[in-house]
């Protein structure tokens, strides 16, 4: 309802949607209803990530009535739409039942009659009504009675009054003010106002390497689990690796019943976005990550593998392979940012114990790695080698994934500068700094403790470098 009552007619009232995610929806044919009447909204409404959708009783409503700072139109007026279930009171009342001790419900159902978000202003609410909403457009929705469907109402929490209007204190949180004066099409988010709820996310298996895959964990901080639990999310997989998330991607719902947390568990390799909610449909937040693709790292069969040295454009790699009867092959590959192809290998031959590899490789690739074919054709992969020039080679980054630090080792025959810069997984700069080296072995610690859980680029440039280098890390 309109915040001020001075000039404001029942037509003025309106209300608001917000798509907090992860993806865009489709919005069409979806139902607004307060257990009277019912607004069909048209089909094939789109709605992305982030946007409002302004659903009023006037096309054009003025300051202050919607908003005290500006005039706000209106993107379905329901008095003109066709598409209501019966006429809409233009006077009195008008849609929501005004004043008094009213305590009156707004429901938001999908097509199917799915509960997307319902409100009241307190409890008992207010009786309803059979309702056929409108065919608008072709639409198919269901006759339904608000009294026999069992909802699962947020309370509002606040006295019942003429011209009064509501707004979330948060955008996607529980929570609501009273007579906000900015609201229509204009975020509300109070000032000073801090959630309830807060959460912590965390990647527990960072790499798709089994028939498990991927898996996260979201644990939710609440004084009593019983206010949020059961858990939903939404989660959005990018299917076609173009880094959009939109409806030619996978999106998957679920329920978590089990606090303090929520597992999501059997995630392939590939990009993510999950939009977790409360039981009510609010305590909204959105987390993305990605599941990286396995690198079968040989932490326990290969001892170490290393860049010797560089001279007259050969490098001279050094490994150690411990007690693998089963080896048919051990090769070198190399890589100039994307693919790896081999490079040279190492002739099939069983062995036992331990056993010393050194090979010389012509200079030519960025990354280097060791691959290691089974006889029954299982490959694994050991750490990647990043090469600059002769000046300055690189032999390993780690941990990964991390939480508080990361420790890059490499080799630099002269004294100098290094500078390194670390990316989001959006390409945004988050820090960047710059150390000074020494010739011979040593370790740059660079910390990531404040980075938000996710995936990292790395960029090293330095002037025994020819041209950057790239890592690519998880943070937990």
């Amino acid at each position: 309802m309109p915040w001020t009552l001075n000039g404001c007619g029942a037509t003025a009232e309106f209300v608001e949607l917000l798509n907090f995610g992860p993806g865009p929806i489709n919005i069409g044919c979806y139902v607004l209803t307060d257990g009277d009447f019912s607004v069909t909204i048209p089909p094939n409404t789109i709605l992305q990530p982030g946007e409002f959708y302004l659903i009023a009783g006037q096309s054009v409503i003025p300051s202050p009535c919607a908003n005290i700072d500006s005039t706000v139109t209106a993107d379905l007026n329901w008095n003109t739409c066709g598409c209501t279930s019966a006429p809409i009171p233009t006077t009195g009342d008008g849609f929501f039942t005004d004043g008094g001790s009213a305590n009156e419900q707004v429901v938001l159902l999908s097509p199917s009659l799915k509960v997307v978000d319902a409100v009241v202003r307190d409890l008992p609410n207010e009786p309803s009504s059979p309702i056929t909403p409108s065919g608008i457009g072709g639409c198919t929705v269901p006759s339904f009675d608000l009294d026999t469907m069992n909802l699962n109402y947020e309370t509002l929490g606040m006295s019942a009054g003429r011209g009064n209007s509501f707004a979330r204190k948060l955008d996607g949180d529980c929570g609501w003010v009273k007579d906000p004066q900015q609201s229509g099409n204009a975020t509300n988010n109070t000032p000073g106002e801090s959630s309830n709820v807060s959460y912590d996310f965390n990647i527990v298996q960072s790499m798709d390497c089994d028939a498990s895959h991927g898996s996260i964990d979201i644990y939710v901080n609440v004084g009593s689990s019983t206010d949020v639990f059961p858990m939903n999310y939404t989660i959005a997989f990018d299917a076609n690796s173009d880094g959009i998330f939109n409806f030619s991607d996978t999106y998957t719902q679920g329920v978590d019943s089990t606090p303090p947390s929520i597992a999501i568990l059997g995630l392939p390799y590939g990009r993510y976005r999950v939009t977790v909610s409360s039981s009510k449909g609010c305590f909204l937040r959105t987390f993305e990550f990605t599941i990286l693709d396995c690198t079968g790292l040989l932490s326990t069969q290969l001892d170490y593998f290393s860049l010797l040295v560089t001279r007259n454009g050969i490098h001279t790699f050094e490994w150690v392979v411990p007690t693998l009867e089963d080896v048919q092959e051990i090769s070198i590959e190399g890589s100039l940012g994307s693919t790896f192809t081999t490079v040279a290998s190492v002739p099939p031959q069983g062995f036992s114990g331990t056993k010393k590899f050194t090979k010389n490789v012509a200079v030519g690739y960025h990354f280097y790695r060791i691959r290691v074919l089974a006889r029954g054709g299982k490959v694994s992969y050991s750490k990647i080698i990043a090469v600059g020039s002769e000046e300055l080679s690189f032999s390993g980054l780690y941990p990964n994934p991390t939480s508080d630090f990361l420790n890059l080792q490499f080799v630099s025959d002269k004294a100098g500068r290094i500078y390194y810069q670390l990316y989001d997984a959006l390409g945004v700069l988050t820090s960047w700094n710059q150390e000074t080296i020494t010739p011979g072995w040593q370790t740059l610690r660079i910390p990531v403790i404040k980075l938000s859980p996710g995936l990292y680029g790395l960029k090293i440039t330095s002037g025994g470098l020819a041209q950057p280098i790239y890592f690519r890390f998880v943070k937990r």
